[in-house]
């Protein structure tokens, strides 16, 4: 049997790709005050975003509880093997959790990987690791499939505020991009598993070039992500702009879900490309 693909819902691969490549997805949870919602399920994008607009309460997330991932891995394990692509220990203990439930249900079959990113960037991984299993790989050639997208991946993300993410404490190395903004729309990266500033810019459009600047900045890219939270007609321009500049690059495109929207909030546009080998 093929190897099956696991990951969590904070990788924010579109639905008909996940449904296209078989991919199995462990669903973090969203609370507003006592009202939780697995990410996804019973929460899609749409009814976050309006609920974030109206609600005093800040949302917040954790992450999958061990009796979901035993059960995902106990279910896909007893007929092959398994890998599992996870967004950085830095933003999560998602990624010990599903090593953890491995250990417990099946080591000697199932492999966890920590993509050292997180959203399309983890994605990315994802993708790579089920497109090997979809082509009869191995285990092992789908962990090295992850692996090497996930060092040859790159993110920027804009932001219209830091507050979300200060007020979530995952803005990491990035903290001392809050005092002093001002009126600045920060950009941040992911380095070394957690975020990091890349630069700040004064407009909307401004920040528009930055991101479409990655697609540009190596010699050769493969694939191309763009998402946003609540600003369609921005990931609509970025991604013909990012077409443009890399017309031989895979465009995938799609929207931050509600994990990654309680962190990021209204406004945040980002994207991913994977350096070509």
């Amino acid at each position: 049997m093929a190897v099956r693909v696991v990951t969590d819902s904070t990788s924010d691969i579109p639905r008909e790709t996940v449904e296209e490549l078989r991919i199995d997805v462990v669903p973090l949870t969203v609370a507003f005050g006592s009202e939780q919602y697995r990410d996804g399920i019973d929460l899609n994008a749409d009814e976050f975003y309006a609920r974030l607009g109206q609600s005093k309460v800040l949302p917040t997330t954790s992450q999958p509880p061990p009796a979901l991932f035993r059960y995902a891995y106990g279910h896909l394990a007893s007929r092959g093997d398994v890998v599992s692509v996870h967004l950085s220990h830095k933003f999560s203990g998602t990624v010990n959790t599903a090593r953890a439930a491995a250990a417990e249900v099946a080591p000697e079959r199932i492999s966890v990987v920590d993509s050292g990113s997180a959203s399309m960037g983890m994605g990315l991984c994802v993708l790579a690791a089920a497109r090997a299993a979809a082509e009869g790989k191995s285990r092992d050639e789908c962990v090295a499939a992850a692996e090497s997208t996930a060092r040859r991946v790159h993110v920027a993300v804009a932001f219209e505020t830091l507050d979300f993410l200060r007020r979530g404490g995952r803005i990491g190395r990035a903290q001392a991009f809050v005092g002093g903004l001002l009126r600045l729309k920060p950009i941040l990266t992911v380095q070394e598993g957690e975020a990091h500033p890349l630069t700040r810019v004064r407009s909307r459009g401004k920040a528009l070039d930055e991101l479409v600047a990655l697609a540009t900045r190596f010699e050769r890219v493969s694939e191309i992500a763009i998402l946003h939270t609540t600003t369609p007609d921005d990931a609509a321009q970025l991604a013909e702009r990012a077409q443009e500049a890399r017309p031989d690059a895979r465009l995938m495109t799609g929207r931050f879900g509600p994990v990654l929207g309680v962190h990021g909030g209204p406004g945040m546009l980002g994207i991913a490309v994977v350096e070509q080998q």
